[in-house]
């Protein structure tokens, strides 16, 4: 605010000497004498108005008296208060001596008053699905879309289908749609916590194996079903029935129980192990005491379906004799996640594959409260310099950013003072104590996702006429190497069945330099499955280190010698073996070319292949690779169209088990979650110990013995555990921070941006 003050200045006297010498010599005639007279106020009044006698100058003086008007601009900061509220007189809340609007506004009826109404039957679903929206929908104002978050990603949902979705990325929406009895959250401290859901309770039999379950009575599925027990048991029979064709993920719940031990087809909807009690609670009966079944229910493939209309879309096929020759257990409907499957928060509103995925409120989301968020959009985008232009531009509130170019907005406040000084965004090397620059929140994360490379011991080719556009696409194995003791010379194996083969592959890869360079010090080293911060971390220790001689050695050593001609090498067809005597020493030592995968947008992996395959390359091992899609990425990990890949791991619930069953159990104890076809006798029996054994000491004892073996006989790279920087625009208000699942829209607040400033705070 600007004042413009006018002030008189001191009036200042102008002591105006007159000269003695000429009021004397006026006074004297000027007769020319040298005798100064002494003057008197007389002599003073003689020469005019306004004289004063001076006598200790012997003068006489006037007074001059003069006014200046100064002219400042004085800028003053007023901090003004105003009255924040609800600003809307259409609210509920209308606050008339409100003058800025803080979100809080109430409208229609309460969300309780209208279910408890839509229970009794007083109104019907599209009446209450209306009242809901009114009641609960956010309000846009300010200039920044507050009810709206759009995000972009590297990789697309392969199915929201939650029986044989395995991946981060259809997680990621699963959640949004479909809940489960108990699910993971953050306790502020970086930790986190299991919290009942669709659950408000259980107990345990005195044996430790049937859990009793009691349910909310009050939730309800986006098309007005209400949830009941018999949907809970029908989701958990569905995913062992239907065994997860695609995605394997069957194996967690699985492990645990059968739907019907009277004939063990798995086709029934409950039976003696699962059975609904009444409306609201049900109990499973485990085949072994667990200590982690409650963290397993709390993945994805626990979460609830509708199961009447889950059989309503079923589509099962039978032959003449009326046997059934196909069963997709409704999940051609399933896929999309539709209108009525799930109780979760939001609808999937439209899913245009490698594109976008919009979701909207379920108005009846069963849990208390208004939506802060009324659309969330995240579009598929694999350019890191086009997510980064957008998330820069403001375009996006998440963008995916590169770990080099986070120094865009984040910097490491390195002497304390609380400002960004020159320098300091040069490097984030000390990512926990990370500053953000303005208008961006940047935060360390220290989180459970292990970066790692599968080996797949059985790989395949695609017959022909197959391509990789079909997940269902026929393939045959790739027989190149004799792994018998039989005498006889065929083969019966693939060359990546042999142990000394990959434990040469492992001892190929830089660990150093991707954990440093590549990841930029984001990746701390994991030396077996389990990552830091879990049970039993500790019974691991640094086996594979970067070293090429003793790769190459291993291969000599185990009769993969030079031999082959590369030029003729494929992945599936005959080699062309050089004769020995015209051996130069650039022959390739395998029968068939590797393909080292990894997908688009995903620079790291890409960076690991390139120099994966560039050092087997020297050592004599031909190999062939390129980014794939993520959809392509996921068909040729179905088709086990493949030889080494690179992925990562984030826990489907906390316990060592989630880390080595997965990773290196066999598909035999509901293990090998990548598909990698291995299967260590020695391996399985310490892994299902340490599953089921209920002492500690047991338990350990078994994972440092699972190590041993498994070190000697490998079935993928370890790469390192993350730890990283997130960063967000600062309108964004997230929910604690928890290593395990995904971000939960419904916690979610977008501050709105009025005349450039953000209303209100997280």
């Amino acid at each position: 605010m600007q004042h413009i003050l006018n002030r008189t200045m001191k009036a200042k006297a102008n002591a105006l000497l007159l000269c003695t010498l000429m009021i004397a010599s006026a006074l004297a005639g000027c007769a020319g004498e040298d005798v100064e007279r002494t003057l008197t106020q007389a002599d003073c009044d003689a020469i005019g108005d306004g004289y004063t006698l001076d006598s200790g100058n012997n003068a006489c003086v006037t007074t001059e008296t003069v006014t200046e008007t100064v002219t400042e601009t004085v800028t003053e900061t007023v901090v003004e208060t105003l009255v924040r509220g609800c600003t809307d007189s259409a609210a509920n809340n209308h606050d008339s001596a409100a003058e800025l609007d803080d979100g809080s506004c109430d409208y229609g009826r309460a969300q309780a008053d209208i279910m408890a109404d839509y229970a009794a039957g007083t109104i019907d679903f599209s009446q209450a699905l209306y009242e809901l929206e009114v009641s609960r929908k956010c309000r846009e104002q300010g200039s920044n879309n507050p009810c709206e978050i759009v995000e972009m990603s590297i990789g697309d949902a392969s199915t929201i289908d939650p029986g044989d979705a395995y991946d981060s990325a259809s997680g990621d929406v699963i959640e949004q749609v479909y809940d489960t009895l108990y699910r993971y959250a953050g306790d502020g401290s970086g930790n986190a916590i299991i919290e009942p859901r669709l659950a408000t309770g259980y107990s345990v039999s005195s044996d430790g194996l049937t859990y009793t379950f009691t349910l909310r009575d009050d939730v309800y599925f986006s098309n007005g079903d209400k949830m009941e027990a018999s949907d809970v048991v029908y989701s958990w029979c569905r995913v062992i029935g239907y065994a997860g064709p695609a995605s394997h993920v069957n194996w967690i719940l699985d492990q645990s129980f059968n739907c019907n031990d009277a004939d063990g087809n798995h086709d029934d909807n409950g039976g003696l192990n699962l059975t609904a009690i009444d409306a609201t609670s049900f109990s499973v009966t485990l085949k072994a005491p667990s200590s982690a079944f409650i963290s397993t229910i709390a993945y994805t493939v626990g979460a609830v379906i509708n199961a009447e209309l889950c059989e309503a879309n079923r589509v099962v096929e039978l032959d003449a004799d009326g046997n059934v020759t196909s069963d997709d257990y409704c999940h051609g409907w399933l896929d999309e996640g539709p209108f009525g499957a799930g109780t979760n928060a939001y609808l999937v509103q439209s899913w245009v594959r490698e594109d976008r995925i919009v979701l909207t409120p379920n108005w009846m989301y069963w849990e208390s409260g208004d939506y802060n968020i009324n659309r969330h959009t995240m579009t598929i985008v694999t350019e890191a310099s086009t997510r980064l232009l957008a998330y820069t531009d403001g375009e996006v509130d998440f963008g995916s950013i590169n770990i080099e170019d986070l120094t865009n907005f984040c910097y490491i406040d390195e002497n304390g003072n609380g400002a960004m000084d020159a320098g300091e965004d040069d490097a984030l090397d000390d990512k926990p104590n990370v500053a953000s620059k303005a208008g961006h929140i940047c935060t360390y994360r220290e989180t459970f996702t292990t970066t790692l490379s599968a080996f797949n011991l059985n790989p395949k080719v695609l017959d022909a006429g197959e391509d990789t556009s079909n997940t269902d696409a026929n393939s045959s194995l790739v027989l190149n190497h004799d792994c018998s003791d039989d005498g006889v010379d065929e083969n019966d194996c693939n060359v990546m069945a042999t142990a000394a083969l990959r434990e040469a592959i492992s001892y190929a890869f830089d660990y150093d330099t991707h954990r440093r360079v590549t990841y930029d010090n984001s990746l701390a080293p994991q030396y077996g499955p389990i990552p830091t911060g879990f049970l039993y971390a500790g019974t691991q220790y640094e086996v594979f280190t970067y070293d090429l001689a003793n790769a190459e050695a291993i291969l000599e050593n185990a009769g993969f010698i030079r031999q082959y001609d590369c030029s003729s090498l494929s992945h599936g067809g005959a080699p062309t073996v050089i004769a020995e005597a015209d051996r130069d020493g650039t022959e390739c030592r395998l029968p068939n070319v590797l393909r080292v995968m990894a997908n688009e947008g995903n620079d790291y992996r890409i960076a690991m292949a390139g120099q994966l395959e560039e050092a087997l390359g020297t050592i004599g091992v031909a190999t062939s690779g390129d980014a794939k899609s993520w959809p392509e990425y996921l068909t040729m990990y179905y088709t086990r169209t493949w030889d080494i890949r690179f992925s990562g791991w984030a826990p489907d619930y906390l316990d060592p088990d989630n880390y080595w069953s997965p990773f290196a159990g066999s598909h035999d104890i509901g293990g090998d979650a990548y598909g990698t076809g291995y299967h260590n006798d020695v391996v399985d029996t310490h892994l299902l110990t340490g599953r089921t054994s209920q002492d500690d000491a047991t338990r350990e004892q078994a994972y440092v013995d699972a190590f041993a073996a498994w070190v000697q006989d490998p079935n993928m790279i370890i790469i390192g555990q993350y730890n990283g920087i997130g960063v967000k625009h600062d309108d964004i208000c997230s929910p604690d921070w928890v290593a395990i699942g995904s971000a939960h829209w419904f916690d979610y607040d977008k501050l709105p941006e009025v005349d450039g400033a953000l209303v209100g705070s997280c």
